[in-house]
């Protein structure tokens, strides 16, 4: 005997040759990862906003709450705490040493979020 769930399931898989998986496969591998997403959307917000004043501590704050709000929100926490850690992860010594306005620290996320 057949079982009903098995077989619709069956034939509802798509196959190999599924042009709209193709299509929804290469959209998604086109993506970036969340935590790249949020180095970006802090980037943007740190060059539309004074680019050549120098980075704050409350200006990085403002800027990562900024981008936060713009890519996490709607994700269940441990995601967007986990995308948050990859993002914080992928910010080296170097550019804490050597960026220093809002522009080149701009140019570091974004150089970052790369590598994602």
């Amino acid at each position: 005997m057949r079982e009903p769930i098995r077989a619709t399931a069956a034939q509802a898989a798509p196959t190999d040759s599924d042009p709209d998986m193709d299509k929804i496969l290469r959209q998604l591998l086109a993506t970036p990862s969340l935590a790249a997403q949020l180095l970006t959307a802090a980037a943007d917000h740190l060059t539309k906003d004074k680019p050549t004043a120098t980075l704050t501590v409350s200006g990085w704050g403002r800027a990562l709450a900024v981008a936060d709000a713009r890519v996490l929100t709607g994700y269940p926490q441990f995601v967007a705490q986990h995308a948050g850690r990859r993002a914080m992860r992928a910010l080296s010594a170097e550019m804490w040493a050597t960026a220093r306005t809002r522009g080149e620290w701009a140019l570091c996320l974004r150089a970052a979020a790369k590598g994602l």
